[in-house]
């Protein structure tokens, strides 16, 4: 089912779950969604310039957020603790309008040696 055109409601009806976020880890157990978007530059009022930035992995109450719930599935793959994690992903065409380019394997992740930002490989 890669490449196929779908509403926001139908991938939602799809994944069992209203999706408002772009990393949503551990739906149903066995796999998690990332929806992304390849706009040059979104910004919002908070974080003038999101690429730019790393997420956070913990919010202050220590707890992992989804930035760091993906991070800490890496990080045990890589020490051979747990399979990779399974991902569905979503591209954002326009307002309301998703393209699922495919299931791939979270595998690691990193930081880039230039700036701060970091980097996810998908197998």
């Amino acid at each position: 089912m890669t490449d196929n055109v779908l509403s926001h409601n139908e991938m939602c009806r799809r994944e069992g779950v209203s999706l408002q976020r772009g990393m949503n880890f551990g739906l149903g157990g066995n796999h998690s969604v990332i929806l992304m978007s390849v706009r040059p530059n979104p910004q919002t009022a908070a974080c003038p310039y999101p690429k730019r930035v790393d997420q956070p992995g913990r919010l202050p109450s220590g707890k992992f957020t989804q930035n760091g719930k993906f991070d800490h599935a890496a990080q045990e793959y890589k020490a051979r603790r747990r399979p990779p994690e399974r991902v569905r992903v979503y591209e954002k065409i326009k307002k309301g309008i998703w393209s699922y380019n495919g299931i791939f394997t979270w595998s690691t992740r990193g930081k880039n040696g230039t700036n701060t930002a970091t980097y996810t490989s998908f197998d």
